[in-house]
């Protein structure tokens, strides 16, 4: 083996660790793996080729080695990550979690996780099976490079792959930052091709086909490459790793990061020197692929354990745990079977079939909660489905739409009285005010703050110029609509309010202008959008987002309940966790409260004391995730209060 493929090997297991890890190393680490896919097309298509040459090529002698080098690690991960799921992973997870497994025994994990998350989501942490994705991406490609090379003529194969890698790297290209939906063909779900873009083998063949296309060349025309050059490739690898190339992946960044491995597999003279640092990184790329397979579980389990918040001292014990028990994988279960296993063909794969059996078995009782039991709501511990419903309001269609076209559902009478403004922590306000204030309308778009004439486009551009701007129109018809409705008197208008008062990269969508992200442009435009609603003749409200502390409170209270609630003692949390975690949002928040007047509702005060903020008041459960309230929260927590007579009374004092 190559001594500079084992060090590429080596190097990117370790950032893409160090990513997972999220210590602040290798923001960017996860480009780890597009270098995996290029030595892993170059490693694969050289023994296709050589095969195909000395005309002594067998499918299935390619495939049952292809299987004695990934199945027993993988399997011996996957039953090991199973069982270990019975005491992380709650009633409402073990759903996902089985997708997931039978996505990566049937190579299409990558085809099941898009329907869960995003990889970059902030609850993928929490996804134990979330990096089988890239396994099954290269398991697509050895079923079909083979056929692909055996069926095309020897003079046309390198431009087959190059026209291939072209095709496959303009898909990419054209749906990694498109939100529209893809065609028929791929609408599996309702995903936007931007994620398909990531996840797709269509979408990342390229990667793969880069090395296949430097495998054939070194068979075929063989050149070497500067001593030079290759140092350079080697940084930039390095260096990606680091900056921000791109905020958008898989973009600029990979293909520079593949660009650059590939000029690295392009010449087979020794040019590494033997440094301690490089024989010990390349012994690493000896490990990486049990090292690769354990790491994440044992993140995942962590984030779930801590429910979110993992110390730093565990994220840097399990960086050296993985190390270790991915040396253990590599020389009792990886290395035996790869090179050990001398088994006659046909004795081989019966037992892959009983490995595979057993695989599935594991999870036997998580199937039976899920698909055999008829009468698991009558058990307190799965009564979690109901509680941590979203919370959309009066109705789900109230959720963005065209005010002028609003389904009668979002009003509760022909002539409401109070408009509850804003985006889903609007929402999930109306089930507790609509004891008291039952006259109402909705008005509400998900992630869509009451601001107007100002919207945000994320740096991921989950949300883009075009979203920004359909938000400022939703915003302008709903102020119209309040302003034309002569029975609306008060209007109640909240937010997550994170989209516009939290400094990050995120951009601003203002007159038709992207610009830098200004909390004060921000700050100013909610205060000019509550001046606004005065001088139409309204009342303005205006409630603070519920006390946050950066973890899934929600997930937390289902696991408290369970009993799986393993490294805390319960889901409440500090008064100054709180006051650190929302400090930019109180501030804004204080500056507009200071200049318009406006009447507060600061739901802190309902469930903080001086010390402390609760979760749960008595057995309800106020939270169904990280902020929002749930359905039976927002009925406990809010259903006394009165909004006109709140601010009657607040003028009398």
């Amino acid at each position: 083996m190559r001594r500079d493929i084992q060090l590429l090997r080596g190097i990117a297991v370790l950032v893409v660790v160090i990513f997972h890890a999220d210590i602040g190393f290798f923001s960017k680490g996860y480009l780890g793996v597009d270098v995996f896919f290029v030595i892993s097309g170059f490693l694969i298509t050289s023994i296709i080729l050589k095969g195909l040459d000395t005309k002594n090529f067998s499918f299935s002698s390619f495939y049952l080695r292809r299987a004695k080098r990934l199945l027993p690690a993988l399997y011996s991960t996957l039953i090991v990550t199973t069982l270990l799921a019975y005491s992380f992973i709650t009633y409402s997870q073990q759903k996902d979690f089985i997708a997931q497994l039978l996505g990566a025994l049937t190579f299409s994990a990558n085809m099941v996780l898009p329907t869960q998350l995003s990889y970059f989501d902030g609850d993928a942490k929490g996804k134990a099976l979330l990096h089988i994705w890239s396994l099954s991406l290269e398991e697509q490609y050895y079923f079909f490079l083979p056929v692909l090379l055996f069926l095309i003529p020897k003079v046309t194969r390198i431009w087959i792959l190059i026209t291939l890698t072209t095709g496959s790297l303009i898909w990419c290209l054209s749906w990694v930052t498109s939100d529209s939906m893809p065609p028929l063909l791929w609408r599996i779900a309702d995903i936007s091709r931007s994620k398909w873009a990531f996840f797709l083998f269509p979408t990342r063949a390229w990667e793969l086909l880069a090395g296949s296309i430097c495998a054939w060349i070194m068979l075929n025309k063989p050149f070497a490459i500067n001593n030079t050059i290759k140092w350079s490739a080697l940084s930039i690898i390095l260096i990606s790793g680091w900056i921000n190339i791109d905020s958008v992946h898989p973009r600029t960044a990979a293909i520079i990061v593949v660009l650059a491995t590939s000029l690295i597999m392009l010449s087979e003279r020794e040019w590494l020197p033997k440094w301690k640092i490089f024989q010990a990184v390349e012994r690493v790329g000896d490990w990486s692929y049990s090292i690769y397979l354990v790491h994440w579980p044992l993140f995942a389990f962590a984030y779930l354990g801590f429910v979110g918040v993992v110390p730093l001292s565990a994220k840097l014990f399990l960086i050296v745990l993985s190390i270790i028990l991915g040396i253990i994988q590599y020389r009792l279960v990886e290395t035996p079977f790869r090179y050990g296993w001398k088994s006659k063909p046909s004795v081989a794969w019966f037992g892959f079939s009983a490995a595979t059996l057993a695989v599935v078995m594991t999870p036997a009782p998580m199937l039976s909660n899920h698909f055999i039991s008829t009468d698991i709501s009558s058990n307190p511990k799965y009564k979690y489905e109901e509680i941590r419903k979203i919370n959309y309001g009066l109705s789900k269609a109230c959720d963005g739409g065209q005010i002028e076209k609003l389904n009668a559902d979002c009003q509760t009478e022909p002539e409401p009285e109070i408009a509850i403004w804003g985006d889903s922590y609007a929402m999930h306000l109306i089930p507790g005010l609509i004891k008291k204030n039952q006259k109402i309308i909705q008005l509400t778009k998900s992630s869509c703050g009451p601001l107007l004439n100002l919207a945000t486009i994320t740096e991921d551009e989950k949300y883009n110029a075009e979203w920004a701007q359909n938000c400022i129109d939703f915003n302008n018809q709903a102020f119209q609509k309040i302003a034309s409705l002569s029975s609306v008197s008060h209007v109640v208008i909240s937010s997550t309010f994170v989209q516009y008062f939290k400094s990050n990269n995120d951009k601003f969508l203002l007159n038709n202008q992207i610009i830098p992200k200004d909390t004060q442009l921000a700050v100013n435009a909610l205060i000019k959008t509550i001046e606004n609603l005065k001088t139409a003749g309204k009342t303005p409200v205006l409630f603070s987002p519920p006390p946050r502390a950066g973890f899934n409170i929600g997930e937390c209270l289902e696991r408290e309940a369970s009993g799986s609630i393993l490294f805390k003692k319960d889901c409440n949390f500090t008064l100054s966790q709180y006051l650190t975690h929302e400090k930019e949002i109180r501030t804004a928040l204080q500056q507009v409260i200071k200049k318009t007047g406006v009447h507060t509702i600061w739901l802190d005060k309902l469930l903080c004391d001086d010390n402390l903020c609760v979760t749960k008041l008595n057995d309800t459960f106020i939270y169904r995730d990280g902020g929002h309230l749930a359905i039976l929260g927002s009925k406990r927590l809010l259903g006394n209060i009165q909004i006109q007579q709140l601010v009657i009374n607040s003028k009398g004092k």
